[in-house]
């Protein structure tokens, strides 16, 4: 293999009983969405189904029939907007389905949907839901039209900000989420994301939680204290060079090294998500020592360099390490995202689960 993901399920299953602790007897809703960030929808879901998860979010109707016939057997919520058609498909497999206006809510009782329906309000993220204003009246539709309401829900925009601010609007949200739900007796009643339980678990409310990044040991950009890193990101060195002159290293000449000095490219690129913005701004790991990569990350190669102690040392096939959360949380970019960075890891790259230290599945790109 030139690039793959190590995925440890000994350590999900450790995550997901630090958020129990959290979060008391809450059902948790696990976020699954964008191939389970990048890390196998299917694969993932099964295994938390092992460990007790009853009910899984998506963020599209295709991303829930993905994991309806791979198996999966267990609540799946459509979290997105969905149009027409896409509502009614849900409701025809028995997810259920996100309701942010009262028009989606008038499509299902015009056309006798027998919809399990979760209303959305927006308590301050602005993007989708019904407004403060609205809600009480597409609560009190439902109950008049005799649409099954199981859910009433909102998203926290900032709880993993770390700024007084954040912390201040996030409290409000919480507030105004109790006052507009209070008494509405529904299976699942949620606002806390991962910032949320990880950052604000001593406000927690609502009957159920959704822990999306946290569950893979990450927030925001750096590692979760008390949490254990699920995945890492590695490929091979493919080629060694010492330089007997100042050279240029990749596209744009925009880094070199001086005589003396050696450089390695390794099998990962853009193309398998080692982003090209953060080109001269990250360290990858070989054999456990920091390199930094120099030059510009290309489609399918990057080039780092080595220090002295590696420089004879390493050897062309020799593993290095690109992402795992203490190098995501070293990225110099303003743009270094990780749920972006999770999401971007492309489909070539193998994904390799492992339990008791030893791989027992491996997903390929291709079938051979």
């Amino acid at each position: 293999m030139r690039v793959w993901l190590e995925i440890d399920m000994d350590n999900l299953r450790y995550n997901l009983e630090k958020i129990r602790e959290y979060c008391g007897d809450r059902e948790i809703i696990a976020i699954v969405k964008s191939n389970c960030y990048g890390l196998g929808a299917v694969e993932m879901a099964g295994k938390m189904s092992d460990f007790g998860v009853r009910t899984f979010a998506v963020a599209n109707y295709e991303e829930g029939l993905e994991l309806l016939q791979g198996g999966i057997r267990a609540e799946i919520l459509v979290l997105g907007a969905m149009f027409e058609e896409e509502i009614r498909a849900a409701v025809e497999k028995g997810f259920q389905v996100s309701c942010n206006t009262m028009d989606e809510l008038r499509f299902i009782r015009e056309n006798k949907l027998p919809a399990k329906v979760q209303l959305k309000v927006d308590t301050g993220m602005g993007r989708v839901g019904f407004t403060p204003g609205e809600f009480q009246r597409a609560w009190e539709y439902c109950r008049a039209e005799k649409i099954d309401v199981t859910g009433v829900y909102s998203h926290l925009s900032s709880a993993d900000v770390p700024t007084e601010e954040a912390r201040q609007h996030t409290l409000s949200q919480i507030a105004l989420f109790n006052e507009l739900t209070e008494g509405k007796d529904t299976r699942y009643r949620h606002i806390f994301n991962s910032g949320g339980i990880v950052r604000y678990r001593e406000y927690i409310t609502g009957n159920a939680v959704r822990p999306g990044i946290c569950m893979y040991g990450m927030l925001g950009n750096e590692g979760v204290d008390g949490f254990k890193n699920v995945f890492s990101m590695k490929g091979r060195v493919i080629y060694k060079r010492t330089v007997s002159e100042k050279t240029y290293i990749s596209y744009s000449r925009t880094a070199w090294i001086e005589p003396g000095e050696t450089f390695a490219t390794i099998s990962v690129g853009y193309e398998d998500g080692l982003r090209r913005d953060f080109s001269n701004k990250m360290d990858v790991l070989v054999h456990g020592v920091k390199c930094p990569v120099i030059g510009n990350i290309t489609m399918d190669m990057s080039m780092i360099k080595l220090p002295a102690e590696l420089a004879r040392t390493t050897a062309i096939g020799d593993e290095v390490t690109v992402y795992d959360e203490e190098l995501i949380g070293g990225i110099k970019s303003l743009s270094a995202c990780s749920w972006e960075i999770m999401t971007g890891i492309g489909r070539r790259v193998y994904r390799l689960y492992k339990s008791g230290g030893q791989v027992y599945k491996t997903l390929k790109w291709m079938k051979e």
